[in-house]
């Protein structure tokens, strides 16, 4: 009787031999989870988010970045006398900066479409009288941009000839005074020497922009660099702004000529006939206005 007791009883204790690594398993599990559960759910519960920016990689601008000018401060009126006058230069004579202290030929009429500014030509303290606001809808910065009327309403003409054909661009520098831009060139001068600065920005006196038909034209992306040349608007512009009235001053290869390196974003307004005529005479905007009659001050 005793040795069928024992008989029946061995599976029991075999089957509580299984279960026994069972229990520990589940013990150590739930040993661990009271212990560390707080920190799965930090690590597992909080969603995922990119890693911080390493300032390092961010590389500056190739070439400077032109910021909206500042409204221009009290000048005092002595400081605006124009230069004495001068005998203009002729289509020989190299675009360079001109020795410290040259007598520069102060342009007579700003007006004048065609006027011949370089950097042996000086608009002395001329402002036009007929600036209009730009729609705030070109704006690339939250600033009130001026052009000249005439200049304004074929750049609206431009901007909508190139909506037609699915593109756009923004309005990034227009008219600047004498004031603002004698302050920009200072800033660059200090920024980037002397000698940098005058290959790309203009001395007082000496800047298309203070004509008020001249405009820097930008994308999201693509502000006051060569790149935007290389987009759709940039070349949609190099190729039909001529259509309206407009002419990029400073194409790429010619800066002995202009004076200044390329900018496929700077464009001037001479006139819709008058661009005409430079497209057709295919060269650049400086040789071209060489050869048109000048008036200078007396």
């Amino acid at each position: 009787m005793k040795s069928q007791t024992a008989i029946y009883r061995t599976p029991a204790k075999r089957k509580r031999r299984r279960l026994l690594p069972l229990l520990t398993v589940f013990v150590v599990a739930a040993a661990f989870l009271y212990f560390f559960h707080p920190k799965l759910l930090l690590t597992f519960g909080k969603p995922d988010s990119p890693p911080p920016e390493d300032p390092g990689t961010k590389l500056p601008p190739e070439e400077p970045v032109d910021a909206p000018p500042t409204p221009p401060e009290q000048e005092d009126p002595k400081a605006k006398d124009p230069p004495p006058v001068e005998e203009p230069p002729s289509a020989e004579e190299p675009q360079g900066t001109p020795p410290a202290g040259e007598k520069l030929p102060v342009i007579a009429d700003g007006d004048y479409l065609l006027a011949l500014v370089t950097k042996k030509t000086s608009l002395g303290d001329y402002e036009p009288v007929d600036l209009v606001e730009i729609t705030q809808e070109l704006w690339a910065n939250d600033y009130p941009y001026k052009l000249r009327k005439e200049a304004y309403e074929h750049l609206l003409d431009m901007w909508e000839g190139a909506q037609n054909d699915g593109l756009s661009f923004l309005v990034t520098s227009a008219y600047r005074s004498y004031s603002t831009q004698e302050r920009l060139f200072a800033n660059y001068a200090t920024a980037h020497g002397e000698e940098k600065a005058n290959t790309f920005s203009a001395r007082a006196g000496q800047s298309e922009h203070q004509l008020g038909t001249t405009v820097d034209l930008v994308v999201p992306g693509h502000s006051l660099s060569d790149s935007f040349g290389e987009t759709e608007i940039g070349k949609w512009l190099a190729e039909n702004s001529w259509k309206y009235g407009f002419v990029m001053s400073y194409p790429k290869g010619a800066a002995e000529i202009t004076g200044y390196v390329y900018e496929p974003w700077h464009f001037r307004y001479i006139g819709v006939e008058n661009a005409a005529a430079w497209k057709e005479a295919g060269v650049t905007l400086t040789e071209w206005l060489l050869e048109q009659p000048q008036e200078w001050q007396e």
